[in-house]
């Protein structure tokens, strides 16, 4: 991915973790995890959460649906800005991006599905080849 200084000054909404909560409860989004593949293993992720790792998301980002509002994470909020920013410019319904990531979701107690191991992906992983 190639930072781009005309999608590199667009805003992103940073929304606070309970106030997400809430939000997760009233509208469909499609949530979007791009922390590293090697932060997943024994990880806590969003339910409903699809798993694309920032490195790989200008590949494979075409995977994503333009459909629904796109909420993204990570695990301390690093790689989800940019995540929100590269997608923006590409058209798609960025909602925002999980302030504090998974980190601080995890801190205020909030739920979590968790990952055991990074060998059972399954469908939720975009790149798959």
């Amino acid at each position: 991915m190639i930072v781009n200084n005309q999608w590199q000054q667009r805003k992103v909404n940073k929304i606070a973790p309970e106030k997400l909560h809430t939000v997760l409860q009233e509208e469909d989004f499609y949530i979007l995890d791009v922390r590293p593949r090697d932060f997943i293993q024994k990880a806590s992720f969003l339910r409903g959460s699809f798993f694309c790792p920032l490195v790989h998301l200008a590949k494979w980002y075409r995977r994503i649906p333009k459909d629904r509002p796109i909420i993204i994470t990570d695990w301390a909020m690093r790689q989800s800005i940019i995540a929100a920013k590269f997608l923006s410019s590409k058209e798609y319904q960025v909602y925002g991006v999980l302030k504090g990531g998974i980190e601080r979701w995890k801190a205020e107690k909030l739920p979590v599905a968790e990952q055991e191991s990074d060998l059972d992906l399954g469908s939720w992983y975009i790149p798959q080849e």
